[in-house]
This record gives structure tokens, C-alpha cells and sequence, in this order.
């Protein structure tokens, strides 16, 4: 089924799925843009800016909060984690990773958030994990080698990553238990 087209293109941005609509978040050139698309109407429709512009961010849903975790603005690299709150169309911060980080794997499990590898001045294996419950970031497994440009999912109890520049075809499984 062919969707429908967002209003201008938008390369290297976050998306994630919640309440039933799927939130396009940043992109290229550092974009603070955010839209929510709702398949039932067929409608994108812009929602509040993030607070930072970035790229090459990740994103997913903790909490009933949408989670953008590090990315790029320019040539920076950041360690921000802002949250979007579709009840009230607003943006916090929350704690910074402690690595500025881009192209990184980021799910939810567990209700605790995981950002693996990722590159910073180089491909990274380091993962990080926030617990809403203590507000904070500590060091996860590192993965089995460095990975960056992967995509991230969480699927009966694990999370895979999937892919990336220095590991095109290979799926790595991390169980948390």
C-alpha cells in the first residue's frame, strides 16, 4: 500500500509509531522539524519543533513518550536525549548519554531505553541503557564488535540489531534477562 507523501523530503531523520500515528523527527542539515503522520486520515500534520535540531538521530517509545537519543547538528555530534509528550505537544530533556553519538541502534524493553553502538570519532560497540525509574544512563553489554548506521528492534524479550557499515548482513540479539 502506498502511503502518503510527507510535505518536503527529509533525509537521515528519526521516526517512531505511538497513539496510532508515526512521528518523522529531525533530518538532514540538523532539522528541529517534527510531523505526524495519521493513517486513518491519510494527514501529516506538524506537532512542536524539537528544542534541538539533529540528524542521524534515533528514536523510540518509552512510557508513552517519544525518546530522541543523540544524533548530529552540523558537524557536532550530541549527547542529548529530548522526550516529545504527544498529551501535551511539548519537549523535555532528559539525561544526556554519556557518549555523543550518531547512526546508533535505540529500542525500548523492558521499559528501560537501549542505545548501542553508533559512531562518534569511530564506530562504537558501547551500549547504553536509561531507567525512567532511577532517571539515568548506565553501561549495557558492549555489542560483539563495533557497529554504526544499524537499525534497532525489541521483539519477544530481545533486542536485535540489525545491519550497519562495518556489518551490512549480520543480526546480533541482546537478551537483557
Amino acid at each position: 500500500e502506498t502511503g502518503v507523501n510527507l510535505p518536503a523530503g527529509r533525509k537521515c531523520a528519526a521516526a517512531a509509531a505511538l497513539q496510532g500515528k508515526i512521528y518523522l523527527v529531525g533530518g538532514k542539515g540538523g532539522s528541529n522539524k517534527v510531523e505526524a503522520f495519521d493513517p486513518q486520515t491519510g494527514v501529516w500534520a506538524a506537532v512542536a519543533p524539537m528544542p534541538t535540531g539533529r540528524a542521524a538521530a534515533k528514536a523510540a517509545v518509552l512510557d508513552g513518550k517519544i525518546y530522541v537519543v543523540g544524533g548530529r547538528n552540523g558537524a557536532t555530534r550530541l549527547a542529548t536525549v529530548e522526550v516529545y509528550d504527544p498529551a501535551t505537544n511539548a519537549w523535555s530533556q532528559a539525561p544526556p548519554i554519556s557518549t555523543a553519538r550518531s547512526f546508533m541502534g535505540v529500542a525500548a524493553l523492558g521499559g528501560k531505553l537501549y542505545a548501542a553502538g553508533g559512531f562518534s570519532s569511530n564506530a562504537l560497540s558501547s551500549v547504553e541503557v536509561f531507567d525512567p525509574q532511577t532517571n539515568g544512563w548506565t553501561a549495557g553489554v558492549a555489542l560483539a564488535e563495533e557497529r554504526s548506521w544499524s537499525a534497532a528492534a525489541a521483539l519477544e524479550g530481545k533486542i536485535y540489531l540489525v545491519g550497519g557499515d562495518s556489518s551490512s548482513n549480520k543480526v546480533e540479539a541482546f537478551d537483557p534477562q
